[in-house]
């Protein structure tokens, strides 16, 4: 794989797992992946690779929190 995110997200049973436990998991991925999260183990994923990963969730997953949206652009 060249993105680290598990493919389980697109799993059925993943989608079947109480809102509450969805949520915890999206936002725990948003925390790694916005960068928010600082922790030494997550230092391999380069700020391109989480962004691309950011990406790929918002192009193919269909009910991502609204926080993954990208911010509104200024004109």
């Amino acid at each position: 794989m060249r993105y680290s995110c598990s493919y389980m997200i697109y799993s059925p049973l993943f989608d079947a797992l109480p809102a509450e436990a969805r949520d915890a998991i999206y936002r725990r991925m948003w925390e790694i992946l916005s960068g928010e999260e600082k922790a030494k183990k997550y230092r391999r994923l380069s700020a391109v690779d989480r962004a691309a990963i950011v990406e790929i969730l918002r192009d193919t997953k269909q009910d991502l929190p609204s926080y993954f949206s990208p911010p509104a652009r200024q004109n």
